[in-house]
Order: C-alpha cells, then structure tokens, then sequence
C-alpha cells in the first residue's frame, strides 16, 4: 500500500522551498491546470508515500488545533542536532507543542501554512549478518544512532590500512573519509537508502579549520582547496568526524561535491583531489610547483591529528 496526503495551500513554490530545506523531500513531480488546479509532488524515491500540494483560485479554508501535527522521523540525534542548527541559522523558531511528548522526544516548527510540523528520533536497528555489522553489534552498537555517535567520538587518526574500513573500529581511529566509509558501508548493508557518501571539495584556511594555523597564509595563499568526506542524510549534509565537526562552517565554502562508494575513499580520493589542485593552479595562476602545494596539504593534514 501507498500513502499521499494531500493538501490545499495558497503559494507551492514557498511550501516546496520550505519541505525540501527544511524537511529534506524532494521534488517529485507536479501538474498544471488540471481542472482548474495546479500541484505538486513531494517526498522521497525510496519511500512509498508523498505529499501533494495543489492550488486553485478558492483560498484554503482548512482548520487545525494544537494537536494536528505532521510527524518526520529522523535516524539519529546527530541529524536531528544538525536540523536544529539550519533552523536556528535560518530564525525559524523552534515552538511547544501542545503534547508534552512531542516536547521531549522531538522539536516542533511551523510550515509557510501555519500547519505544526514535529521532527522526532526513531533510529534503526542494526539488522544484517554481514561480518561488518557483526563487528559492530557485538561492541554493543545494535542501533544506528548508536553506531553514530561512537563513531564521532573515536579520535582522529589514519589508520595502518585505508582500504579497510573495520579498522576505525578496531584501532579506535580514523580521518573523515575512513570514518564516513565505516558509516556508508553498514547503512548500505541495513538497508539504510537515505545515507549518501559525499566527497566535496572546500576552501580550507585557518578560519574553517581551526588546527591547520596558519600554514595557508604564511605561504602567500588566501586557501587551499581540500577533499573532504562526510555524508548526506536525507538531503542534509552531516559531518562525523569529530566530536566537534560541525559541516555548517564549511557548507558557504564547498566549492564541488560529488556522490562516491566506500571503496572511492582512498586511490579515488587522492586521484580526483590532485588532479582539482592542478586545475586550480592553473586557473588561480599558482607560481607554485604542484609538489610544494601537497607538501602544504600534507602539512595541514598532520596538524589536524594533533
């Protein structure tokens, strides 16, 4: 079976922008003058139930209490945390629901309609029998909130194989691409269809990212284009890194990203961030040899694992 609750509202361009930011949906489609109405389609491809927008020339005239809410679930405290962020970041007030519930498990915000909108926790359990999700469970990690937000206190660190992505948990270490490598490979055996492994390149300087000094500047540049993985929960980009991470200081620097698999985290990686590095030189008329530009990367990279 499948679900669609539809709706009447005065201005979809504003309700598409605000589901799609705010709520993480996508744009699934729509229709013109359809018998005197105009719609829209928005919800996720993976999931099996959408939300539909139309307009027509009479105004809505739908009535709501306190207690009428739409209800999103989220996977882990760490995206809820991250919602939380675009919303302050955007003065979109956070409001009390009429429920206590919804007021301890979950936060509630308005849509352009007025309608009352919660975001609440429901993560998933850790389900397939593969030897990575079993390396996992058995450190007591049965859930993907759980998995999270161990992951993201492990120290930074390379560990002594980059191309195996069990070791962040052995070692007790890893940098951002083998951490969100360790993530994307388990959501991927979970059936997890909403976690995409990211590669984005930024404007990395002293501002963004704090350790690296001032490595950057004091070599006559205003930044350093540098790969960064982190990964996209349904339509947010969300940094595990750390404990500290927070991807909104880099979002206003990304300069390109691109969708990659597990295995693209290392020979890919390095491959397709040197061969951006060559380009920008070229094009920003670096009078720098490529090596001493990796030299200065490489630099950075070690002050970050102090």
């Amino acid at each position: 079976m499948t679900f669609r609750y539809a709706r009447h509202t005065t201005n979809l361009k504003r309700i598409s922008a605000f589901y799609c930011k705010y709520v993480g949906l996508e744009n699934l489609g729509g229709f013109e003058d359809h018998d005197g109405y105009n719609g829209l389609f928005l919800g996720n491809k993976n999931n099996n139930w959408h939300l539909e927008f139309t307009t027509s020339k009479e105004m809505p005239t739908s009535k709501f209490d306190p207690d009428d809410v739409l209800v999103f679930y989220v996977t882990s405290e760490v995206e809820l945390s991250r919602l939380k962020e675009i919303l302050i970041k955007d003065k979109i007030p956070l409001e009390t629901p009429k429920n206590p519930y919804w007021s301890k498990y979950g936060i509630m915000i308005y849509d352009p309609d007025g309608y009352q909108i919660v975001f609440s926790v429901k993560t998933q359990q850790l389900h397939s029998n593969d030897e990575l999700t079993r390396l996992a469970v058995d450190m007591g990690l049965e859930d993907w909130n759980a998995l999270i937000e161990y992951v993201k206190q492990i120290p930074y660190g390379r560990n002594s194989n980059r191309f195996d992505v069990s070791l962040v948990v052995k070692e007790n270490k890893g940098t951002c691409s083998s951490k969100h490598a360790f993530l994307k490979s388990i959501a991927k055996l979970n059936g997890l269809q909403d976690v995409k492994l990211i590669l984005g390149i930024y404007k990395m300087n002293h501002l963004n990212t704090p350790k690296t000094g001032r490595i950057i500047e004091d070599n006559g540049l205003n930044y350093l284009p540098e790969a960064h993985c982190y990964l996209n929960i349904n339509n947010r980009r969300i940094d595990i890194t750390s404990s500290s991470a927070r991807i909104g200081n880099l979002e206003k620097d990304i300069l390109e990203e691109i969708e990659i698999e597990p295995s693209q985290v290392v020979d890919f990686k390095i491959a397709y961030h040197k061969q951006y590095l060559k380009q920008w030189c070229k094009k920003e008329s670096i009078d720098m040899p490529f090596d001493v530009i990796w030299n200065l990367r490489e630099q950075c990279i070690k002050k970050l694992s102090i």
